[in-house]
């Protein structure tokens, strides 16, 4: 048996025989189990609940009888957006995110229907999940497990007996990383399996989504095992290796993402709900209406278009018209407010993005949330294609009243098939490559985070030939 496997069997023996690395481990596992049992509910659930709207929504739509089409256009549809499979490992914002959009003619309506609205408990540091327990847990019995390594042995005396054995610093640093990577890939490695299980479950999953998310993860738990090996080789005792890690983990983990979050608010605010419809509003306002101010010279126009002399003489529902050029404006506005709010949340991201220079962790949530589908470019892709369907609806509506009206224009009833032709919203996320095209700052951050951690924890291993003599 070589030295590094004698000695990562002696550490491996110890650890079982710890009843506080046991108790964690089992703790981390229990609660992982739990998390996935009920984002597995939750998201079962709402699937459920999103299948029997969609027919409940299209059943009404379709029994609307004889109408005319802008009074349909107003009496309108939702378009849902569904959770993926890999949001059982990882709910992101999700939870604080709508997921209906109602697609009514003139307006550009904000997503709703909110899970955390019908929360009793919110956790403080992000919602209680696989993911969660992964970032804030692991980490922390990775630090338990890490602190004693090599403090304990040079409190018993037997790392100076180790180096005068000739096992070398760096074969004994070597050793002690595969001990703490063993425990950490052997939980890591179980939790992982029960998630993969319980995200097929929840419906197809995508492999290679799933491969790369897994290995973001051990990415981070390396990163997180080589430090706490580093400060081991670093402290005196075992207990001042251990308090120096929790100071860490509060520091890195609790603390970084969270003032990150609130330094992103500060240096890219987002509008209030309140001020940005203002905005948009009175943006709407400052067009020329066809219904209004506008009327005259629209009407000058269609009459060009169309021939004849008056409106009554034109082959088309000039109230149809009318209907498309309000939405051809009002879409100008709402392309413009919503670039500019998304532009926001971009700019918020990027300060996040400078959080990883002092953690790993915000990094490593950015992927997370996006291999899952509940990240906010996912969130934003289901708010862009809700609003292209609501358009695509509504000219099909007014197209209808514009061939068919002309003459009787609002008192125009179309046929009930026209409400079958009118397709329901069906969401279609943004696939691997464009989302890893959007993550490769943060998987380059958390490349040189291992890198450099690694490199550091090594070439820390010289600190032993003199603290250890």
């Amino acid at each position: 048996m070589s030295i590094t496997a004698a000695i990562l069997t002696k550490d491996l023996r110890e650890l079982r025989r710890d009843r506080r690395v046991v108790v964690m481990a089992l703790l981390v596992l229990a609660l992982a189990v739990t998390a996935l049992l009920t984002a597995y509910a939750r998201i079962n659930a709402h699937e459920a609940d999103r299948a029997a709207t969609i027919a409940a929504d299209r059943a009404t739509w379709e029994g609307q009888g004889a109408r005319n089409p802008h009074s349909a256009a107003h009496f309108s549809k939702w378009a849902f957006k569904p959770l993926t499979a890999q949001a059982v490992l990882d709910p992101g914002i999700a939870a604080f995110s709508g997921s209906a959009v109602w697609m009514e003619a003139h307006n550009r309506n904000p997503a709703v229907a909110r899970p955390v609205d019908d929360q009793t408990v919110i956790l403080p540091s992000g919602d209680f999940s696989l993911a969660w327990v992964l970032q804030m847990l692991m980490p922390l019995l990775v630090a338990v497990i890490a602190a004693s390594c090599v403090a304990r042995e040079r409190e018993r005396g037997t790392l100076r007996l180790m180096l005068a054995s000739g096992v070398g610093a760096a074969n004994l640093v070597r050793a002690k990383l595969a001990s703490v990577g063993a425990v950490t890939l052997a939980l890591g490695g179980v939790i992982s399996l029960v998630g993969v299980i319980a995200a097929a479950g929840a419906g197809p999953i995508d492999p290679a989504r799933l491969a790369v998310w897994l290995i973001a993860y051990g990415a981070f738990l390396a990163i997180v095992a080589a430090i706490a090996v580093m400060v081991s080789l670093h402290a005196r005792s075992s207990g001042q290796a251990l308090m120096m890690l929790a100071g860490l983990w509060l520091f890195a983990i609790v603390l970084t993402p969270r003032a990150a979050a609130s330094l992103a608010d500060y240096a890219a605010p987002a509008p209030t709900g309140e001020q940005f419809w203002a905005d948009v509003a009175a943006a709407k306002a400052a067009y020329p209406s066809p219904f209004a101010e506008g009327m005259d010279t629209f009407a000058a126009k269609m009459m060009a278009q169309y021939g004849g002399s008056r409106i009554e003489d034109l082959p088309v529902s000039f109230g149809g018209l009318q209907l498309e050029e309000d939405e051809r404006l009002g879409n100008q506005v709402y392309d413009e407010k919503f670039r500019a709010l998304f532009a926001v949340y971009d700019a918020q991201r990027a300060v996040l993005r400078w959080a990883s220079l002092v953690s790993p962790l915000p990094a490593l949530q950015n992927i997370s949330m996006a291999l899952s589908g509940t990240d906010m470019p996912h969130q934003i892709a289901f708010q862009e294609q809700a609003e292209s369907r609501r358009r695509a609806v509504v000219t099909q509506l007014n197209t209808d009243l514009i061939r068919n009206g002309a003459g009787t224009d609002f008192d125009y009833l179309a046929d009930p098939q026209l409400w079958s032709e009118v397709e329901d919203f069906a969401f279609v996320p943004p696939s691997l490559g464009e989302t890893l095209a959007g993550l490769w700052r943060e998987a380059l951050i958390l490349l040189v985070w291992l890198a450099g951690a690694m490199v550091l924890v090594l070439r820390s291993a010289q600190r032993l030939n003199g603290a250890g003599q």
